[in-house]
């Protein structure tokens, strides 16, 4: 029931694997809630204690079973863990991030990047592809935390990162890690490369006239569109454009028109099933 969670000191933070993970910014409890709206369950954990100074962050839930027969969906039971990251715990304001684990009920230690960040990264809807989160900033900044290796590094985005709301980092063709980026009409895409010297490099992939997919004819004149939000399962993208918010199958480029009107700065997409003899909340 997320009713309970619903108060204007509560901001969602990420959808994953059938959970939904919501921030509690009210001091001086501060906690994170991790929801399972199928089932109704909620666990609450306590904010570690360096990111009780600032309350912006951004956040991640996912599944922690790699079993390889299981399937990303039906999680209920299966043990999850939780990221946070913030630039405000550190006196130089380097990316911090830390790790939850449900199988042992405890944070991990601090993981910073080595050098601070001087952009805006707050609340940024992120993306998993393998075991690596990515969070785009600005000022052409890409926050890359690998959770295998436990460490957060920054690196270079395609030129162009400088506004909220207009870049997400998507799945590429390959599987690899692409970035899909608004401009005016259309969505350029990029796909990310790392040279012989590990560098990592974006690489042109193509350009998609947004005119053409939506059918709009490109002479209406409106607010400029902006990216909301993004599935990696699914491989879809939530775009608000003239008016209308669509939701956009980034490999086949169909698209559905979910509704007319004003858009939320960011969506989180849910997806969830349940395997017969599962408990439903209300049900």
């Amino acid at each position: 029931d997320l009713e309970r969670c619903n108060h204007h000191s509560n901001v969602v933070l990420d959808c994953r694997h059938g959970h939904v993970l919501v921030y509690n910014t009210l001091p001086p409890r501060q906690d994170i809630i991790v929801c399972d709206p199928i089932t109704g369950d909620q666990r609450r954990l306590p904010v570690p204690p360096e990111f009780k100074k600032f309350y912006p962050v951004n956040g991640a839930v996912f599944c922690a079973d790699d079993a390889h027969d299981h399937v990303h969906g039906s999680c209920h039971s299966s043990p999850f863990k939780v990221a946070l990251m913030s630039k405000y715990v550190r006196d130089n304001h380097s990316p911090t991030a830390c790790v939850y684990s449900s199988d042992t009920g405890t944070w991990g230690k601090l993981i910073s990047a080595t050098k601070p960040y001087v952009g805006d990264c707050a609340y940024i809807h992120g993306t998993l592809i393998g075991n690596v989160l990515y969070w785009v900033s600005m000022r052409d900044i890409i926050l890359q935390f690998n959770l295998n290796q436990q460490s957060l590094s920054m690196i270079e985005g395609p030129p162009g990162l400088d506004e909220r709301c207009r870049d997400q980092i998507v799945k590429a063709e390959d599987g690899g890690v692409g970035l899909a980026q608004l401009s005016k009409y259309s969505i350029q895409m990029w796909q990310m490369k790392v040279n012989c010297e590990g560098v990592p490099m974006w690489l042109f992939w193509k350009i998609v006239d947004m005119h053409n997919i939506l059918g709009i004819s490109p002479h209406v004149k409106r607010n400029r569109g902006r990216l909301l939000g993004y599935d990696e399962d699914s491989n879809v993208i939530f775009l608000y454009m003239h008016g209308s918010v669509y939701m956009v199958k980034l490999k086949s480029m169909q698209f559905n028109k979910l509704y007319e009107g004003a858009y939320h700065i960011n969506y989180h997409p849910f997806k969830s099933f349940c395997a017969p003899g599962t408990t439903i909340a209300g049900g």
